[in-house]
C-alpha cells in the first residue's frame, strides 16, 4: 500500500508492504525514497503469565551517506523521545487504568 505520513512537520508517501498476522500483530517492510530510506517493523504480541507481551522493533536503513549525518541524532534522540510519548507512555496509562 502506499500511505502518506507525517514527521519532523512535513508530510511524505510510504511504500508498505505489510503482513498481518491475525492474534499476533504485523510485520511490515516500508520504502520511502523521497528521503532514501527502508525500513523493517514488527509489532508482534504473545501471552505471557501477567498479560500480553508486546514485541516491536523498527530498524531503519538510511542510503543517502549525507542524510545518515544528519538523521543518526535526530532518530536516536528526538525520535525515539516522541516515540516514548506519543505510544509507550499512553500504553502505561492504559495499563495504569485497568
Amino acid at each position: 500500500m502506499e500511505a502518506t505520513v507525517k514527521s519532523f512537520g512535513r508530510s511524505f508517501k510510504v511504500n508498505m508492504k505489510t503482513q498481518i498476522l491475525p492474534g499476533r500483530g504485523f510485520i511490515s517492510d516500508n520504502d520511502n525514497h523521497q528521503f532514501g530510506t527502508s525500513g523493517h517493523e514488527e509489532f508482534l504480541l504473545s501471552a505471557h503469565q501477567e498479560g500480553t507481551l508486546i514485541d516491536y522493533t523498527y530498524q531503519v536503513t538510511i542510503h543517502k551517506k549525507w542524510l545518515r549525518l544528519m538523521a543518526a541524532p535526530l532518530i536516536r534522540w528526538y525520535s525515539m523521545k516522541y516515540w516514548e510519548k506519543a505510544v509507550i507512555d499512553r500504553l502505561k496509562e492504559i495499563v495504569k487504568r485497568n
